[in-house]
């Protein structure tokens, strides 16, 4: 029997904020609700991509602030709130950061 991909054993809300945090702090990328529907478009769908937002918006994991997008345009940037910014960077790196290699 194979042994499972260790990002798989994330929940899809701790797959959502591991890469808003990889993009945001490891990337010093921009990241926002559009975006993050195409850098997960492999993991899950949209609709479950926006669930798992809505959880860690009431979880106060994920914050936004408006700001302009790498396009130019207006837009709710996604950020790791200050305060979880340490246990997401664990859970990228333990988890998550691996996720493409085979």
């Amino acid at each position: 029997m194979a042994k499972k991909p260790k990002h798989e054993i994330l929940s899809n809300e701790l797959k959502v904020a591991a890469e808003i945090y990889y993009q945001v702090h490891e990337k010093g990328e921009k990241v926002w609700f559009n975006k993050l529907v195409e850098l997960l478009s492999d993991y899950m769908s949209r609709s479950t991509i926006q669930k798992a937002l809505n959880v860690l918006f009431d979880w106060g994991i994920v914050k936004g602030e408006y700001g302009e997008t790498e396009k130019g345009r207006a837009g709710r940037l996604l950020l790791i709130a200050t305060e979880h910014k340490d246990t997401i960077r664990k859970i990228y790196e333990t988890y998550w950061k691996d996720k493409d290699s085979k």
